[in-house]
């Protein structure tokens, strides 16, 4: 089965999971040193270089409630620090559950252990003004205490050599062990704080990071959960407040609904093993931009993720980009709606792709057609885009269309986008795509309350069940909203703005950026060679139009060009020297046949368009509505089906011009661009076609 999963080098290995050892200590790459020996116990730490001389160094100390845990949770951090030039060290350190030991014994390992670093800086090749104390949960209490608590150092250690670090990065941290007047803490919390005073060994405030904070401290940067249940982040909150305060720089990093221990990578399907993977990117990403910015660290993050709650950057990406990277030419498709069609977003990716890659002559298929849903892209998908060649990036949209035109149920809205994408890949199967799902103002009031428009959620659904990468527009505007740098008027509406579209192509760029970057880097994809299986059976995946041959109109049906001029309602240019199936009078029949799963029609539905009688192999006769309430003033381009969901094989179709219509409507009209099918034509003997002049 074909996942398109990526797999950074630097990240595969354990994923940051806690596991139970065999034996201890625990296999782990890179140089093993024993840092300190506390009676039979020996401590070890584990180097991994970066291959720079001089190298800035950092260590990370496990979580576990200073009761358990492995040096191996931060690996996948150390690795891709190494990655980056940096000396990284995974710390063992003793615990109540190896050693019988409280947390006050902790912390003293900890400031061991960055003392052994700055006293073995020369043999190590790091620089020993340059070491960051990092660590999770108890791991990032201790990791605190070695810059925040004097005292507490072992026997017979150098005392000359100072034990506090250079900086710190610290994941949802315990700072805070014993109540603090003024913290804003619910009972509950303060109950939780009270609680921890039988774990310590000291006084709680001894080893309180936030009771004795003062000037002079660190650069620091935290990152934490709102919704983390083990650290309250009011906690975490009052000891930024009190760093920065103090005259400290102390960063907190807040990530909406994410749960205490976030930031390891776990491995995990579905929605909560992607946001738990995008998390630890995220975290990743803002650690490496903050040691850049203290100067240890230089260039961009090698990592596929872009540091947005709205945005995801997923696997396949990254190989068509690549090979882009590597062509003379390349053929990038939008398909759309009108916010495609329109010059918005899109002459601005065009723009940047064309700067990015100078060496590769770019084939621009711009096939945006406005009103039209996602079932219309999977069927002219062939016509429109393919027939061009086969494409190296797809950017697709069509949640609003699909919302406010088509009206799609759940199935709907999947047929469509899911088809799409399988006939990409069948006809490239290195193709890259990314899916965006623009906003109206409905779908902005849903994204407002927390929710996802049904339209937006399905083809999220889709996007994550085949790795393509996405960038949710509703929440990315409400949340822009909601911090006070955007509205829905400089947004510019429905059909986006300069701003709104200035807005969408940065976070295009943004995703192609990032897998790019990470393509360029220690990274490789994994695939063999097959699609996962469809979200839905009847998906639209042999999606076309059903050529001349398979239909046979009979009397009352015409084959040609209407006389649009003594049409009313309004007509679109695309449209008006296309050819068309056309018929105005009741009764007038038409048969198609066709071998595979679903038939409809392509149509423009005007003032007065009508309805249409079908009838599938023989069987009972359904009506089918034309009109739209977009038919009023305008020859309104839209697919019907008359049925999606047929048994695989030969099919014969009856279609009938209705004596019935809509009480809005002016006539009976039946104007059929296309006929639409999922699977192939079976050529019947044309008779009697009246071919308009």
């Amino acid at each position: 089965m074909r996942r398109f999963l990526m797999v950074v080098i630097c990240l595969t290995g354990l994923a940051g999971q806690v596991r139970a050892q065999q034996s201890w200590p625990p296999q782990i790459e890179g140089e093993r040193h024993v840092y300190k020996q506390v009676g039979e116990t020996q401590l070890n730490l584990w180097v991994l270089r970066g291959g720079v001389a001089n190298a800035p160094a950092i260590v990370f100390f496990f979580g576990g409630g200073w009761s358990a845990g492995t040096p191996e949770q931060f690996l996948p951090q150390a690795r891709y620090l190494a990655s980056r030039g940096m000396t990284a060290v995974v710390a063992d350190y003793r615990v109540a559950s190896r050693q019988q030991v409280r947390a006050v014994s902790c912390v003293e390992d900890a400031k061991s252990a960055v003392r052994w670093l700055r006293g073995h800086a020369v043999e190590l090749g790091i620089d020993p003004q340059r070491i960051c104390a990092a660590g999770g949960s108890a791991g990032g209490h201790i990791a605190c205490c070695t810059a925040l608590i004097e005292g507490l150092e072992g026997a017979g250690e150098d005392l000359s050599v100072s034990s506090v670090p250079n900086a710190m990065a610290l994941f949802n941290p315990a700072v805070m062990l014993a109540p603090l007047p003024g913290a804003e803490l619910t009972e509950q919390e303060t109950q939780k704080l009270q609680s921890l005073a039988s774990r310590t060994g000291v006084d709680p405030v001894q080893i309180s990071p936030i009771h004795h904070v003062r000037a002079g401290m660190p650069p620091t940067v935290i990152f934490h959960g709102d919704a983390d249940s083990t650290v309250a982040i009011a906690t975490v909150a009052a000891f930024e407040k009190r760093m920065t305060d103090a005259g400290n720089r102390c960063e907190l990093r807040r990530f909406s609904g994410a749960p205490h221990g976030f930031f390891n990578l776990r491995e995990g399907r579905g929605v909560n093993g992607e946001r738990q993977r995008e998390w630890h990117l995220r975290t990743l990403r803002q650690l490496d931009v903050f040691l850049t910015s203290l100067g240890w660290l230089t260039g961009e993050p090698k990592l596929p993720v872009v540091d947005n709650d709205n945005v995801h950057v997923r696997g396949h990406l990254q190989r068509a980009l690549t090979k882009i990277a590597s062509q003379s030419e390349a053929r990038v498709a939008f398909l759309g709606g009108s916010i495609t069609e329109m010059d918005g977003y899109r002459p601005l990716v065009e723009k940047w792709l064309t700067e990015r890659f100078p060496q590769t002559k770019f084939s621009f298929i711009r096939a945006g057609i406005s009103s039209t849903c996602s079932n219309t892209g999977a069927f002219r998908f062939q016509r429109d885009v393919v027939a061009q060649g086969p494409v190296d990036l797809l950017l697709v949209e069509f949640a609003v269309n699909d919302d406010q035109d088509a009206h799609h149920d759940a199935d709907g809205c999947v047929r469509g986008m899911e088809g799409i994408l399988r006939q990409l890949w069948r006809h490239n199967p290195e193709a890259g795509a990314v899916m965006l799902h623009f906003v109206n103002p409905e779908m902005l009031a849903t994204a407002q309350a927390g929710g996802m428009q049904l339209s937006a959620k399905q083809h999220e659904a889709v996007a994550r069940h085949y790795g393509v990468s996405s960038i949710d527009l509703p929440a990315e505007l409400a949340d822009r909203i909601k911090d006070g740098t955007m509205s829905w008027e400089s947004w510019g509406g429905t059909h986006p703005g300069p701003a709104g579209n200035r807005h969408t192509a940065d976070l295009v760029i943004q995703v192609l950026q990032s897998a790019l970057a990470a393509a360029g880097g220690d990274s490789a994809e994994q695939d063999d060679g097959e699609l996962p299986e469809p979200m839905l059976a009847s998906s639209f995946s042999e999606g076309g139009f059903l050529p001349a041959e398979s239909v046979r109109p009979g009397t009352g049906w015409h084959l040609g060009i209407p006389d649009w001029n003594a049409l009313p309602g309004s007509k679109r240019e695309r449209f008006l020297g296309e050819s068309l199936y056309y018929s105005e009078q009741p009764g007038a029949l038409l048969t198609l046949e066709f071998s595979g799963t679903a038939v409809g029609a392509y149509l423009l539905a005007g003032p007065d368009a009508g309805r249409l009688d079908v009838r599938l192999d023989g069987g009972e006769w359904k009506t089918v509505e034309l009109y739209h309430s977009y038919s009023a003033g305008l020859h309104y381009p839209r697919t019907v089906m008359f049925a999606s969901d047929l048994a695989a094989g030969r099919h014969v179709v009856d279609v009938r011009v209705s004596e019935e219509k809509d009480g809005r409507s002016r006539g009976h009209a039946a104007r059929i661009l296309q006929f639409v099918v999922n699977g192939a034509a079976v050529p019947v003997a044309k008779q009697g076609i009246p071919e308009s002049p």
